[in-house]
């Protein structure tokens, strides 16, 4: 298996704290939020490798941020040679990037978005793959309302916990389960990108993807507990700062 990490955004609505730092290298408690995303993956042996994608202009933070990390599993950083937000290729084309950059035939893929904060581990999240390896998984946060549920991809699952519905944003929610940017795609459902952008739908949400994968394959939910921040706003990475400053107490 190997992990994606998603870290090409330019976090505008964070600025000015992100105007010259990508935001996964902010810092939150004593680490940066990219080394709560790296440090559990560090203990996953069916892991084998990262490859975080950024843009031209994080690159350079990125690559001092490696050479200085002393992680044990290699970490390739891939440039989408994208320098302003406004021409961002889209987090669909920059999971394809990530995908292609070291394709292999007998690989699975572990994708998370780089501005999440959680603590529910990942070994759990992956455990229920092994009886359905061949299936995609989508980690999910139950945010208890539907007014904050609204601001996301908000996910329906039946008795199986296998997604039956999910919509990006609605106005209307039918559920108070959101995803909070970790997911399972087995490699024999990577071609679904391309039949996906092909199609001609837009490349700029993961979400949008996986509410396409929902309705041609099994796809199936986990859900997350314990804390969850999502680092989109200056409040939320305030949010977070204070429970883990909170915690470490």
């Amino acid at each position: 298996m190997r992990a994606i990490i998603l870290a090409a955004g330019f976090g505008t609505r964070l600025y000015p704290l992100t105007k010259d730092r990508p935001k996964a290298l902010l810092p939150i408690g004593n680490k940066t939020l990219l080394d709560y995303l790296i440090q559990p993956l560090e203990k996953l042996p069916m892991v084998k490798e990262i490859t975080l994608v950024t843009n031209a202009r994080f690159y350079l933070d990125f690559y001092k941020w490696r050479k200085n990390s002393g992680y044990a599993k290699p970490i390739y950083i891939e440039d989408n040679h994208v320098s302003m937000p406004e021409k961002r290729c889209g987090a669909i084309l920059d999971l394809k990037l990530a995908i292609e950059s070291r394709q292999k035939d007998d690989e699975d893929f572990l994708i998370l978005c780089s501005d999440n904060y959680f603590d529910f581990p990942l070994s759990h999240f992956l455990l229920p793959i092994l009886s359905h390896p061949h299936c995609a998984f989508v980690g999910l946060y139950d945010v208890q309302n539907k007014a904050d549920a609204s601001k996301y991809g908000v996910v329906q699952v039946d008795h199986e916990h296998r997604i039956i519905d999910f919509e990006e944003k609605p106005a209307n929610p039918k559920s108070t389960k959101i995803s909070v940017g970790a997911y399972y795609l087995p490699g024999k459902l990577k071609h679904r990108l391309n039949e996906y952008l092909d199609a001609g739908y837009s490349a700029d949400k993961i979400g949008d993807f996986i509410g396409f994968l929902s309705r041609n394959e099994n796809l199936f939910a986990v859900d997350f507990e314990g804390a969850w921040f999502d680092i989109g706003s200056i409040q939320s990475y305030v949010e977070a700062r204070k429970h883990l400053n909170a915690a470490t107490v």
